[in-house]
């Protein structure tokens, strides 16, 4: 097994002068972590190299180590070898602490860093109009870098699926024991037949929920309910749970990866970026080609290989392999070995907006410089792995149905998400901001001065069910090169209208509540520049503000899309098999059909683990 750096407390015998220095340089620090974890692992592989041939022959290759990857390796490998290649390292001690989340995003070493190609209908804000999409690169993939909140979906969502696909197996009711099986549920719900209890993933409350409760209540006074945002609801608020343990985040890497990586039965080979699916002239898959630490390998799988590197990776990986469109493939001189027209397309992603700043009269929000960067709070962390930096910001959300989801019939199944962000804005609120989410710093500037050292909050208002459909392609035959995406957002305009209704709703919660008033709870009178020459607060205003402030949550699904075999855009079907290549499955949110409404790790996990529950029931002696 190769060595795994030594865990590291970040915050171990430093002042809070070094702690405000120690932040202003993160990237030196991830980037030494990073070339650490590169060099140990080097030596590792040269070490097993020289005193004896490495194996490359398994039952199964994995490509990708994230959510689903990581998932897939801990079943499969409980009664088959399995080869997990992931072409990034650890999860560093950073990325564990939840405070830091916002901070963790666009570094290099431990994120893709993916552009989208310049946008016409919205991300105005943003440089180029292009949007930032953030993927974990490392174990754990991108819940190494999100939020960490706990959100299924709507479970008409899956219902949905089952729909489109022609396969009642894929319904809630029907996936539900693969949603309970890793979960470790702690938390006021657990008794409705809902959840989980001795999985592997800790599902709980942070210990700091901050303003939640006020949010919670503000929202049932206007009708709409409290309840379990992962058990059979339609619409409602609540506050938001974690994958989280002792304090730290504690997703598929802690929880899954690490568990298992001892097993003689796992193979982990770190920073290895493969570049093509190895295919015979019978259109069999056969194993993978693959780049570790310079050196060109290859490795052979005795059953499948299964992709599980996102909704980006996973099409290019296809693409590169000479699986998609026979036009593009030929386009860049790629030999074809199944024109499967579906392969980078159907892609979808929750545009959403950040909306705020929203006043509050009393210090019931968190301020970074008055809650987090003190003595008290770090020693609480420490000692007990408790306290604000438990919290990403991230309180509570909800869900609710908009005028034109009830217009269609559609009440019991929402369109909006709003999460709750209890943070105030600081003075590095605007560059946290704009590098997190790669907008303008000068603009956010601007619009956020009025704010500073002010006790606020915001919402990430998001459009739950978008109708755009996007596309991803290459832009060459190099593995290395970036990919052309082309989101498409805002291109219908009915996604426009549905979140315009859902910034009203939301700021409506907040303006028209008691548990708000009680606070002073306000929306800002700032104007959002660029949207000067519309009257503030009108649907114009609402518009112009998410056609500027428009940000991706990165729940990026669909380019790899499961469909029935008469849908010629399908890649893979119910069993997660890509049509036309024989013993090649995808595993991972690419080939889900369409985006469900709340945030995508969870239903990642349940596809990982219905999909090895397929292969196993298929392989078993």
């Amino acid at each position: 097994m190769l060595p795994t750096p030594a865990p590291v407390d970040p915050f171990a015998g430093i002042t809070i002068g070094v702690l405000t220095t120690v932040l202003a340089s993160l990237s030196v620090h991830l980037s030494s972590w990073s070339n650490f974890d590169r060099v140990s692992d080097a030596l590792g592989s040269s070490a097993v190299t020289f005193w004896g041939q490495e194996e490359d022959h398994f039952d199964f290759i994995i490509v990708g180590g994230g959510s689903g990857g990581g998932t897939v390796a801990a079943r499969l490998s409980e009664q088959f070898s399995v080869l997990l290649l992931e072409a990034g390292g650890e999860m560093n001690d950073w990325q564990q602490i939840p405070a830091m989340s916002l901070l963790m995003l666009s570094y290099p070493e431990i994120d893709w860093n993916h552009k989208t190609v310049s946008q016409k209908h919205c991300c105005w804000a943003l440089p180029r109009n292009k949007s930032h999409w953030s993927q974990g690169k490392g174990l754990g993939g991108t819940a190494n870098l999100n939020f960490l909140i706990q959100s299924r979906g709507a479970p008409k969502d899956f219902d949905n699926w089952a729909e489109i696909l022609g396969d009642p197996s894929w319904t809630y009711d029907a996936l539900l024991p693969y949603f309970k099986k890793s979960e470790n549920y702690e938390g006021r719900w657990e008794n409705n037949g809902q959840h989980g209890k001795g999985g592997e993933i800790t599902i709980r409350q942070p210990d700091y929920v901050g303003m939640a409760e006020i949010f919670v209540e503000a929202a049932q006074e206007l009708g709409y309910p409290r309840t379990d945002l992962n058990g059979k609801y339609t619409d409602g608020f609540d506050v938001i749970f974690y994958p989280i343990k002792n304090g730290r985040r504690f997703g598929v890497y802690g929880a899954m990866i690490n568990s298992v990586r001892t097993r003689p039965s796992l193979t982990i080979r770190k920073f290895s970026l493969v570049k093509k699916i190895l295919i015979d002239n019978n259109n069999r898959a056969y194993g993978v080609e693959y780049e570790r630490h310079g050196h060109e390998k290859r490795a052979y799988s005795n059953k499948e290989v299964i992709v599980s590197a996102g909704a980006m990776n996973s099409p290019k990986l296809l693409l590169l392999s000479g699986i998609g469109p026979k036009d593009h493939l030929d386009s860049l001189n790629i030999p074809v070995k199944q024109d499967l027209p579906g392969v980078g397309q159907n892609l979808q992603d929750h545009m959403s907006t950040y909306l705020g700043p929203f006043f509050v009269d009393q210090p019931v929000s968190f301020s970074i410089e008055r809650d987090v960067i003190n003595s008290q709070s770090i020693a609480e962390y420490l000692v007990h792995g408790t306290g604000v930096l438990t919290t990403t910001g991230t309180q509570a959300m909800g869900f609710y149905a908009t005028k034109y989801a009830k217009q269609n019939n559609e009440s019991d199944w929402p369109d909006i998400q709003t999460i709750m962000i209890g943070v105030s804005v600081g003075e590095n609120f605007a560059s946290d901001i704009a590098r997190g989410f790669g907008l303008k710093h000068g603009l956010l500037t601007r619009y956020y001065k009025h704010a500073v050292g002010r006790d606020s909050f915001m919402q990430i208002v998001s459009l739950g069910r978008p109708l755009a459909r996007g596309y991803i392609q290459l832009k060459s035959n190099d593995p290395t090169a970036p990919l052309i995406i082309q989101p498409n957002y805002f291109e219908d305009q009915r996604d426009v209208d549905v979140l315009v209704d859902g910034l009203k709703i939301a700021v409506n919660i907040v303006e028209n509540s008691t548990a708000f008033q009680q606070v002073g709870g306000r929306f800002t009178d700032q104007v959002f520049p660029g949207c000067e020459n519309v009257r503030f607060r009108s649907d114009a205003y609402w518009e112009c503000y998410a056609r500027h402030l428009s940000i991706t949550l990165h729940h990026i699904v669909g380019s790899c899309s499961m469909g029935r075999a008469d849908n010629p855009y399908s890649v893979v079907d119910s069993q997660l098999r890509v049509y036309g290549i024989q013993y090649l499955r995808v595993m991972d949110a690419s080939v889900m059909p369409v985006v469900p409404v709340g945030n995508t790790n969870s239903p990642t996990i349940v596809i990982a683990e219905k999909g090895a529950d397929m292969i196993t029931k298929y392989w078993k002696p």
